[in-house]
């Protein structure tokens, strides 16, 4: 993950806007939007650097910047050099580099470090970290791959498919499960004067929302326990 919005250069990244954007008038406008400053409370604050957090404009400007600084790069001059398979998996300001070489990954960290710093950027390092993902052995017993990695809220692993093949699934991350039990478990207490109906309706509506997007192949077992522990608190 990228440590992104606080430290953009902004000089850089209206040149890249101007790359592919002609219209003069509609630059200036996104100028505007990137030095408006922000209200929190009574104090106002024009920050010096980097886009406005909570900005529609910013996730936007934030895949643009990140074109330029990572996926362009690495097409055309990280792939090329490698032996090896590599693949760029990028959502937002959240990446994945999938390489088939330990050695080529570990050059690759270091060259990413630098390549980021040209951009004002740098990598978290909560969040970074090399994970050996590779495919079991087939003849190996139960148990499972040797790493695990979370991306997107999910967390990646191999386990047994019921043929008895190694498969990559995907489960909710523990704390993103945490959070939503937690959440389930705040919103019943708050609207347990409300009537029974208006409570059912409203609560399922949330857990929906959680089901619509962690709701694929492999990962009944956590929506289960979001389900069981919202039934156990609305009913209790």
């Amino acid at each position: 993950m990228v440590s992104f919005f606080d430290s953009v250069d902004r000089t850089a990244l209206r040149e890249m806007l101007q790359e592919r954007i002609a219209d003069g008038s509609l630059l200036r406008l996104i100028a505007k939007c990137v030095h408006v400053g922000v209200l929190d409370g009574e104090a106002f604050r024009r920050p010096g650097e980097g886009t406005t957090q909570g900005s529609a404009l910013s996730p936007l400007l934030g895949n643009v910047y990140l074109h330029y600084a990572l996926d362009r790069w690495f097409e055309r001059e990280v792939q090329p050099t490698l032996k090896g398979k590599a693949q760029l998996i990028r959502y937002a300001d959240d990446f994945v580099i999938v390489l088939s070489r330990k050695d080529e990954a570990e050059r690759l960290m270091g060259r990413l470090q630098q390549r980021l710093e040209r951009y004002a950027l740098r990598l978290n390092p909560d969040k970074t970290r090399l994970v050996c993902f590779r495919r079991p052995l087939r003849r190996q017993g139960g148990g499972k791959g040797p790493g695990t990695f979370d991306f997107l809220g999910f967390t990646w692993y191999w386990r047994r498919s019921r043929r008895g093949r190694w498969v990559a699934a995907c489960k909710t991350r523990r704390a993103r499960l945490g959070r939503a039990i937690r959440s389930a478990h705040d919103f019943c207490r708050r609207h347990r004067h409300e009537p029974i109906a208006a409570q059912h309706a409203a609560l399922t509506r949330r857990l929906q929302g959680h089901y619509q997007y962690f709701g694929v192949n492999g990962n009944l077992r956590s929506l289960d326990q979001l389900r069981y522990h919202a039934e156990r608190v609305w009913y209790g």
